[in-house]
């Protein structure tokens, strides 16, 4: 009777293993104004992924996901970041031995904007506006990475020889989502029904179904 018993648990077990699964479009529950995650899960094992919060989408991504032994794992297509911005440099002759930088930050309209030129990895900054445009740097063979940012706006990235003087004009343009490729995303799940499941124990990693 007990052998039975045993058989009957381990049948159930089994069973309810093979019953999980996920579809429809689950939310991750928003404490304060932390940002909120969602993931919508679709037919042949697909989902969309997605980062929101008081700015709009932060984050989206595709792929494919599997739930297996109440560990779930999403596989994230590979795609890419499409950029924007604009970079022009041009080197400008100087009688002076001094090497100067002279950035024109503009957005897509042309207007003039207010931004951080940060030197990395010094972290020296450069506050760049209407009144201040230039900053002399250190002669150098080598080649020095630079971060621009404004507020609102994608971030620049370039590297700059410190060989002589330049002009650098860059094109701003609005910040935009971010897609999020190869990556793998992977939790052990600590709850699971049709209605919600947990990746963890505290509020914040319940998933609740917000659309079939």
């Amino acid at each position: 009777m007990k052998k039975i018993l045993q058989i009957i648990i381990l049948l159930t077990s089994i069973l309810t293993f093979s019953q999980e699964k996920l579809s429809g479009k689950y939310c991750s529950i928003p404490i304060g104004e932390s940002d909120v995650t969602c993931i919508d899960f679709k037919q042949n094992n697909q989902f969309e992924y997605s980062i929101n919060g008081c700015l709009g989408t932060s984050h989206i991504g595709t792929g494919i996901f599997e739930l297996k032994n109440k560990t779930l794992r999403l596989t994230f297509d590979k795609k890419k970041q499409p950029t924007r911005n604009i970079v022009n440099v041009k080197e400008v002759k100087s009688n002076s031995e001094k090497i100067e930088f002279e950035f024109v930050i503009k957005d897509e309209y042309g207007f003039s904007l207010y931004a951080d030129v940060i030197e990395k990895p010094k972290i020296k900054v450069l506050e760049i506006n209407n009144e201040k445009k230039t900053m002399e740097v250190e002669k150098k063979d080598s080649k020095i990475k630079y971060q621009i940012s404004s507020l609102g706006y994608e971030i620049v990235e370039l590297e700059l020889e410190h060989n002589s003087s330049k002009l650098i004009e860059i094109t701003m343009f609005p910040f935009q989502t971010k897609l999020i490729s190869e990556k793998v995303f992977e939790w052990n799940l600590t709850e699971i029904n049709d209605g919600e499941f947990k990746t963890g124990p505290n509020i914040w990693n319940t998933y609740r179904k917000i659309e079939k």
